[in-house]
């Protein structure tokens, strides 16, 4: 009996530090992700608006020609979003995609800094949008889902470490700029992104651990064939794509639209800038402590708060109800991100999450073209903004209410192990 305690322990010590050593391996990939991240979304996403009134000045091209390079590859990441999600499914690891993204964004970069043409400049955006599709937070999502069963803490830190990347990476950006012209500005983001990307994707990404259990059920096996035939994958598309709509709308036209209320250009612009802040508090509350029982529930909440901030924007035109509407949209905007990983994740388990968020993701990046677009058309009809801001209001409510619904049609079997959510 002695022997048998002393290999029974042994046995549990050895389980122990297994479960230590993956714990670090896993947490080893969100630290890793969360950095390149802040460099791959501040470089090839946001330090482009700065780019705007050089380019334009030096090249003679207007800013219609240029913003369209940007939203073409907006475009193509979408698209792109579902051929690398099935990839890492089949692949069951980052490391390749990521390193290759990365160093295709790293050539972009150094022969965006020697264009002279503009079809050129397009084809050039074309490899941004298939190197943002491979860097950005789709892959990062899909390694986080199937590194961890329980991801709430780990998409929190990934998605609010990610949030720094406008903070850190445009007065870099505009630093570069400023002292250095944007030609050169771009080979030093270039190099950065070599440094800070390409290299950790390369050195630090490990193959995923084995795949967590799917529910053996008929109505499972029929959404890991078909997905998009499901239910609860259209309640997604619904939910997350009509809050992006309204997001990227408000995003373009808040600050034009706080100038029509009175506010000077820095104060609006601080004003569309707290709303960065609120969304770190939004992301952490609605994040730390979800469960896949009532992330959905949350996530509703939370939106339904964005729509009544918008509601709020365009009845109080004061100080407190700038303030309101900056921490209810800041709330909606901060969960999006982390609850779109989570969701995914509760409902199809982690053998398909690269082509599930790959679908939805192409989703919400047509969303995210289409809302300035809407909101542009409108205003050119004479639409005014009060009208404009409710029927944004309204297509979040709706996409929120559905998101809440039951996310089966029938009460899924005892035998099932993937959440409903």
């Amino acid at each position: 009996m002695s022997d048998i305690s002393v290999h029974a322990n042994a046995a549990s010590g050895n389980d122990e530090t297994q479960a230590i050593v993956s714990r670090r391996a896993a947490w080893s990939q969100v630290i890793t992700l969360s950095l390149t991240e802040i460099t791959s979304w501040g470089i090839l996403y946001y330090t482009f608006s700065l780019l705007l009134g050089p380019m334009e000045h030096d090249l003679h091209w207007n800013q219609a020609s240029l913003t369209g390079a940007y939203s073409l590859a907006l475009l193509v990441s979408g698209l792109m979003a579902v051929p690398i999600g099935r990839w890492l499914d089949r692949a069951r690891t980052p490391r390749t995609l990521m390193a290759a993204g990365s160093l295709m964004g790293v050539a972009a970069l150094v022969a965006w800094a020697t264009v002279t043409s503009l079809p050129v400049f397009y084809v050039l955006w074309v490899a941004l949008g298939i190197a943002m599709a491979a860097t950005l937070y789709e892959p990062a999502f899909t390694t986080v889902a199937a590194w961890f069963p329980r991801r709430e803490r780990a998409l929190t830190v990934l998605t609010t470490l990610g949030g720094f990347a406008s903070v850190i990476y445009l007065p870099v950006a505009a630093l570069l700029v400023e002292h250095m012209g944007w030609r050169t500005a771009l080979l030093a983001l270039a190099a950065i992104l070599l440094l800070g990307a390409a290299l950790p994707h390369a050195i630090m990404l490990r193959p995923y651990p084995a795949a967590l259990p799917v529910a053996n059920t008929r109505a499972n096996a029929q959404h890991i064939k078909s997905p998009w035939r499901a239910w609860r994958f259209w309640q997604l598309v619904a939910g997350f794509a009509l809050a992006q709509l309204a997001i990227s709308a408000l995003v373009v036209y808040l600050i034009p639209y706080l100038g029509r209320q009175g506010l000077s250009a820095p104060q609006a612009a601080t004003a569309s800038g707290l709303i960065g802040v609120t969304a770190f508090g939004g992301r952490i509350i609605a994040t730390w402590r979800s469960t896949p029982q009532t992330r959905a529930a949350i996530t509703a909440v939370l939106f339904l708060a964005l729509a009544l901030g918008i509601v709020i924007l365009t009845l109080a035109h004061g100080t407190v109800g700038l303030a309101a509407f900056i921490i209810l949209f800041g709330a909606g905007f901060g969960v999006f991100s982390p609850a779109r990983a989570g969701l995914v994740a509760d409902r199809f388990g982690t053998a398909i999450f690269g082509r599930v968020n790959g679908q939805l993701a192409l989703a919400i990046t047509l969303a995210r073209a289409a809302g300035p677009t809407l909101v542009g058309v409108l205003l050119l009809r004479g639409t005014a903004y009060t009208t404009i801001f409710w029927l944004l209001a309204s297509l979040v409510a709706v996409g929120a209410v559905l998101l809440w619904l039951p996310a089966s049609r029938r009460q899924p079997g005892k035998s099932s192990t993937t959440p409903a959510g």
